[in-house]
């Protein structure tokens, strides 16, 4: 598997405190085969000017940078990434955030597990002295709640099921009718809970929790309905 080929997605709303440290760490994993999308998902500040700067000071490293004309959501980017991916023939598509939230360092952690499985997602709750730590009180409890739920009721022990770090083999993702999915957060869920349908391999390990003064966009109550909701439906779903 050292050989196939890497595509790492890097979402970018509004991220121009952020997008130089992630790229920074970024750089430190070395891989032949490493390609780097930005999707610039409309932001409103200087995301566009910084990521650009980027490429342009690295011309070895090869990069694509997609600017949504309108804002696409969550889930949309999602879809540009994995259609993208498809297209371009990538054997692995990670995901990772501009605002720096998720290490970026860990990358080759990541690509190793994803060897050996489908889907692998870096876990902030299994790290339980940083997620405690770090964390704000209210988004744990809320995300430890929801994770024993979602594990009732697909029978299965994950540690979370709301990291954006995660990895993906895209013979899998392929057989996934993306259009039926959400064009907001609940797709990471969405897809997850297919893949444990159709018993896909999906590995997890421990990852640091950072929390800097990244605003969250997410209604919470709206949020913790549309999970539940997705997660009831999904787990019913012949």
């Amino acid at each position: 598997m050292k050989n196939k080929k890497i595509l790492i997605c890097i979402f970018s709303y509004n991220v121009e405190d952020y997008i130089d440290k992630v790229f920074k760490n970024l750089k430190k994993y070395k891989h032949l085969n490493k390609s780097i999308l930005f999707i610039n998902d409309c932001s409103t500040d200087k995301t566009k000017e910084k990521i650009n700067n980027i490429k342009k000071k690295n011309n070895k490293t090869k990069i694509v940078i997609i600017n949504n004309k309108t804002n696409k959501g969550y889930g949309g980017n999602y879809k540009i990434a994995i259609k993208f991916a498809l297209k371009n023939n990538f054997q692995k598509l990670i995901f990772l955030h501009g605002d720096n939230q998720y290490p970026a360092s860990k990358i080759s952690k990541l690509i190793k597990y994803l060897d050996t499985s489908d889907l692998t997602f870096g876990s902030r709750i299994s790290n339980k002295n940083s997620s405690y730590k770090n964390m704000p009180r209210l988004k744990l409890y809320v995300n430890k709640v929801l994770t024993f739920f979602i594990n009732l009721l697909f029978n299965v022990n994950f540690s979370e099921y709301f990291s954006g770090f995660r990895g993906f083999k895209l013979d899998k993702l392929k057989k996934i009718k993306m259009q039926n999915l959400s064009n907001s957060y609940p797709i990471e869920q969405q897809i997850h809970y297919i893949f444990i349908k159709k018993k896909f391999k999906i590995k997890e390990f421990p990852i640091p929790t950072v929390y800097e003064d990244q605003i969250s966009r997410i209604p919470p109550i709206k949020y913790v309905l549309t999970v539940m909701f997705n997660a009831i439906y999904l787990a019913l779903l012949k």
